[in-house]
């Protein structure tokens, strides 16, 4: 069976990107919240800022499929402290930042694909 690999890559960046879209939202659209939750786990709340519209922002690159491997980048360090962070929870509390990170570095490897906004068919 012959697989499209542009497809593939197509339908990764479609659920990577929109799980950063909904959290980034989520996010944002209640900054006194995410601001808080980062000041209980001891985290700069400018950094909250931060991480909210890079998810935000990145997640909506990775779906365009414009400057993913910069974005992807950007979101596998958030990935691999969300990860340091939850780690006391057990593998329970950090599997799912650990597959997105993957979906993320498998996303740097190959890039964006045939089917992204500005590539030529």
């Amino acid at each position: 069976m012959k697989i499209n690999k542009n497809l593939a890559v197509l339908i990764v960046r479609l659920i990577i990107g929109g799980i950063f879209i909904t959290t980034g939202w989520m996010k944002v659209s209640d900054m006194v919240a995410t601001v808080g939750f980062f000041d209980s786990l001891g985290i700069a709340s400018f950094l909250a800022y931060v991480v909210s519209y890079a998810e935000l922002i990145g997640g909506i690159l990775i779906v365009l499929g414009l400057w993913t491997e910069i974005a992807t980048g950007v979101l596998a360090i958030i990935m691999l402290v969300a990860i340091y962070y939850v780690r006391s929870m057990g593998f329970q509390g950090f599997m799912g930042p650990l597959a997105v990170l993957a979906g993320l570095v498998g996303l740097i490897a190959s890039g964006a694909g045939r089917y992204a906004v500005g590539k030529k068919a």
